[in-house]
């Protein structure tokens, strides 16, 4: 197969390919997918041919190429700003299906209308985004019971 991209072109591939990989196993340890770690060394291996000197460095123990530290760095906010969303939007949605689930009591979840507990959830989700929005996580507290 052959691919002709730009100069441009080529250097959105390499982000693409690194924050893929970044998404797929940066949170992995004993199950790491190396099918993916395969493919960015073998989209890393041509940055120098196609004139991006420094994105790229080779691995001589590993025997292959990876996205360089500058490289890596000059993406930073990109997972920085996803984090960030991630985070808020699990948290808030967590806490609504918390609160949601508070308004049935004690009753079995197979009896929950799930219309009437998404109508529940997003009520409570809009308010704890209003919240974060105004204060941030300020007038969150841990309360714990005795």
């Amino acid at each position: 197969m052959e691919l002709n991209l730009s100069r441009e072109q080529y250097e959105k591939l390499l982000e693409l390919v690194y924050l893929g990989n970044w998404l797929i196993n940066a949170y992995r340890t004993d199950d790491y997918l190396e099918d993916y770690a395969e493919i960015v060394s073998l989209i890393f291996s041509q940055a120098e041919k196609a004139g991006l000197e420094g994105k790229a460095v080779k691995d001589q123990l590993a025997d292959r190429y990876l996205p360089s530290f500058d490289f890596e760095e000059s993406l930073s906010d990109y997972i920085s700003e996803y984090d960030s969303c991630c985070f808020w939007e699990e948290l808030l949605n967590r806490l609504a299906e918390r609160e949601a689930m508070k308004e049935f009591g004690n009753l079995p979840l197979d009896k929950i209308d799930l219309d009437e507990f998404l109508e529940k959830k997003n009520k409570f989700l809009r308010i704890y985004e209003r919240e974060v929005e105004e204060n941030g996580l300020k007038n969150f507290d841990l309360i714990k019971k005795s």
